[in-house]
């Protein structure tokens, strides 16, 4: 069913970023302004990490806290030329809903793959069988 999918047909492309010493209550702020579950952490060069939802009810309780001390170091990326059905392989096997996707050509993330974006893509393909 996946087979000829890439993950750069499938992912949203661009991201959201926030600093480094961007507090919670303003990555929550932004995350509900975009209407988003995840940031990239970046200092607009390099890459530092990411911030899912999950991170952000892990920490709620202390809103003064900034993202280098509640993100996520060293996140499983993909590349945009991956297959879809590896892509979803590993967010099934890690158990994680965001699956970041790196350039190839330079250490920059050009997009964010999503569960959600898996299951619209599901039901798209099977609307066009049925």
């Amino acid at each position: 069913m996946l087979s000829r999918y890439l993950v750069r047909d499938v992912m949203k492309k661009g991201v959201v970023e926030v600093n480094l010493d961007a507090k919670l209550s303003e990555i929550i702020k932004t995350m509900a302004k975009y209407d988003i579950s995840s940031v990239v952490v970046s200092d607009g060069e390099t890459f530092w990490g990411i911030i899912t939802d999950t991170d952000v009810m892990k920490h709620y309780h202390n809103l003064e806290k900034t993202a280098e001390e509640i993100m996520t170091t060293n996140p499983i990326t993909v590349s945009p030329e991956a297959p879809l059905e590896k892509a979803v392989e590993i967010m099934a096997e890690r158990g994680i809903h965001h699956l970041y996707v790196r350039s190839p050509c330079e250490e920059k993330i050009v997009g964010v793959l999503s569960s959600k974006d898996v299951i619209k893509l599901f039901s798209d393909i099977i609307e066009k069988v049925e």
